[in-house]
């Protein structure tokens, strides 16, 4: 008989106030880890703040909650380097799998680190120049003191070996999927859009985020080079309209305040029909490390229009019609070719259903318990 394994997976990242793709991936891949393996052992470690995060797990996993609050990246930082290694000292762990692109440099296990991306480097506006200098010194301490590497695509895997200066061999790829593996299309909410969103007209899709990186700022200006010649349509930003007064300028200079709406708060039940009701999404990032709102719009039947840039065409491959995101002539275009030409636009809602079909967490989970096992 096998030896079991006893894994720690390092959730000591998570925040219940925020959300993106690090989020994501931590729920799905221990959620399907528990499907997929009843038979290793495992110890999920997690902050005050996340010790009812909506996990499912089984028999063979136990909870360890670290008593602090990941109010602030330092805070976190501090636990894990200096304290988090006394809590595994006694653990007798095979494995710890930190997923949160940082885990404890001192670790007595073999240590696999999830590196999502380098956007600390790509992005700088995103972060202040000391938690980014922070960020990027831990991220490399990690590369050097890790036994292996999981990234999510390809692109991120080029990256991470030309930036970090790592052997390739080290680095895994282990591609993700989308927000859930749940079929939305035959079985969302029916939503009453005018009465909830006081949506109206037909409607172009995206997530707003105040990250400078999703590009959002281009969105608007190739929208209204679109809405010159289109004025039927919306376009829709899925999130919160963020105190950002450039954003705001754009959209008041533009005459675009009846045009462009941003939903506020959507609970996550009402992302697939409002996904769903569009003529088109559209990915505008000038960086992602793999690209989860591709594939949700694909599941809910919608034309992808996406920016060519980093690892999107690598996820979206023939399914989505690309542009250069710098090019705001050349998005408005796009918009254009799909929605005057149903046979493209059903051609890449089916192009798209094969697509998503590529993708799935059962996958992801199966090849991170793989390295686990390598790593022994």
């Amino acid at each position: 008989m096998k030896k079991k394994l006893n894994i720690g997976l390092n959730l000591l990242y998570m925040n219940r106030k925020l959300s993106g793709g690090s989020i994501t991936y931590g729920i799905n891949l221990v959620n399907e880890l528990a499907l997929l393996d009843n038979y290793n052992n495992y110890i999920i470690y997690l902050n005050k703040d996340c010790e009812n995060l909506p996990i499912k797990i089984g028999e063979n996993f136990k909870k360890k909650i670290l008593p602090f609050h990941n109010n602030y990246v330092y805070v976190r930082y501090f636990w894990e380097q200096l304290l988090f290694p006394f809590y595994l000292l006694n653990q007798n762990l095979d494995v710890l799998h930190s997923l949160g692109y940082v885990g404890p440099v001192f670790c007595p296990a073999k240590h696999i680190v999830s590196i999502l991306d380098l956007n600390y480097k790509r992005h700088t506006e995103s972060m202040s120049a000391f938690k980014r200098v922070l960020l990027g010194t831990m991220v490399k301490l990690m590369s050097i003191f890790s036994k292996s590497i999981i990234t999510i695509s390809n692109f991120s895997k080029e990256e991470i070996a030309n930036e970090l200066h790592v052997e390739k061999n080290k680095i895994i790829v282990t591609l993700l999927s989308g927000s859930s593996d749940v079929s939305y299309v035959d079985n969302s909410l029916e939503l009453d859009l005018e009465g909830i969103y006081e949506i109206e007209n037909e409607y172009i899709i995206s997530f707003g985020s105040p990250s400078s990186h999703k590009n959002i700022l281009g969105l608007i200006s190739a929208f209204s080079i679109f809405n010159a010649k289109y004025s039927q349509y919306n376009l829709i930003l899925v999130g919160h309209q963020h105190n950002n007064s450039e954003l705001q300028e754009k959209i008041i200079n533009l005459k675009l305040e009846d045009k462009v709406k941003f939903t506020g708060f959507v609970p996550d039940e009402h992302i697939f029909p409002l996904l769903k009701n569009a003529k088109l999404f559209v990915f505008p990032s000038f960086y992602e490390g793999f690209g989860i709102p591709l594939l949700d719009a694909q599941s809910a039947g919608v034309a992808v229009v996406s920016s060519n840039a980093a690892s999107l065409p690598e996820v979206g491959g023939d399914s989505a019609l690309y542009f250069d995101p710098n090019n705001v002539k050349e998005m408005a275009s796009k918009f254009e070719m799909v929605l005057n030409d149903n046979d493209l636009s059903n051609r890449l809602i089916e192009k798209g259903f094969a697509n998503r079909a590529k993708f799935s967490w059962h996958n992801t989970a199966k090849q991170t318990l793989q390295v686990y096992k390598d790593n022994v």
